[in-house]
């Protein structure tokens, strides 16, 4: 029998080398439910993690993995302690963050210039990465949890498939923003970057002020999803029905599956 699993109050994991990885259930509902613990995770990078690390994941008895990256941070950084039985889901796509690198690069850019291009990615994420979205949407409605959800740094990609489940599942739009946040907790930059020679870690010690924006989860970059969402289809309700194919009567079925 598995060991049971152990979380902090905020969802925490006791992993030695894990980068943002936590539950991201607990939170209630507006309709006074609570979203299961132990059935949602999301992390960034997964690389790193120890041999105690990768046995004290598989024994949650994990079904599927989304992972949201691309090719390259694939293969730079594999996920390789799961096993052949869990749902292993990747696609190959060109959509990239380059305009970010390029602001590292540039002579006179500013930290104003980062939030706002980041801004801007937020805008474009729901149609950049819709196919990502629907696949985990699939997973969970084909009952392949526990999920665990990831990207490079578990907070872009993956902090807005994380909003879009909890908001199907009725979570309050202030309660998704709070768990967005939270990875200015748990994210821990100069660790992970120390074992990296990138173009952002170098950018750690001698453009730290512009590079900041890119490290942060900043509530505007939420709310900019949410507005383009709301102009777009009405609301997350009509992007996950028009777009996802999440209608009401699946969010529904969610529902019975991680709530109590």
């Amino acid at each position: 029998m598995s060991e049971p699993i152990v979380l902090t109050p905020e969802g925490c994991l006791p992993l030695e080398s894990a980068f943002n990885l936590r539950d991201f259930g607990g939170y209630a509902t507006a309709d006074g439910r609570c979203v299961k613990r132990g059935m949602l995770y999301r992390s960034g990078t997964m690389a790193l993690l120890t041999d105690a690390d990768a046995d004290h994941l598989r024994s949650f008895g994990i079904k599927a993995i989304c992972d949201f990256r691309r090719p390259n941070e694939r293969t730079a950084e594999p996920t390789l302690w799961h096993g052949a039985e869990v749902d292993y889901f990747c696609r190959d796509y060109s959509e990239s963050s380059g305009l970010l690198g390029e602001i590292l690069k540039r002579d006179g850019a500013t930290a104003s210039d980062m939030r706002e291009t980041m801004i801007a990615m937020y805008r474009v994420i729901p149609v950049d990465h819709a196919e990502s979205f629907s696949a985990m949407f699939a997973r969970i409605a084909g009952g392949r949890l526990p999920l665990l959800i990831n990207c490079s740094a578990g907070k872009d990609r993956t902090g807005v498939g994380a909003a879009l489940v909890l908001a199907a599942l009725g979570v309050p739009r202030a309660t998704i923003i709070a768990d967005y946040l939270a990875t200015n907790d748990h994210a821990n930059w100069d660790w992970l970057l120390a074992q990296r020679d990138t173009l952002v870690a170098r950018a750690r010690g001698t453009r730290a002020d512009v590079l900041d924006p890119l490290l942060k989860a900043d509530a505007a970059y939420l709310d900019a999803l949410f507005a383009t969402l709301d102009d777009a289809h009405g609301g997350i309700d009509g992007y996950l029905t028009d777009v996802l194919g999440v209608d009401a009567a699946a969010r529904e079925a969610m529902r019975g599956m991680l709530l109590n």
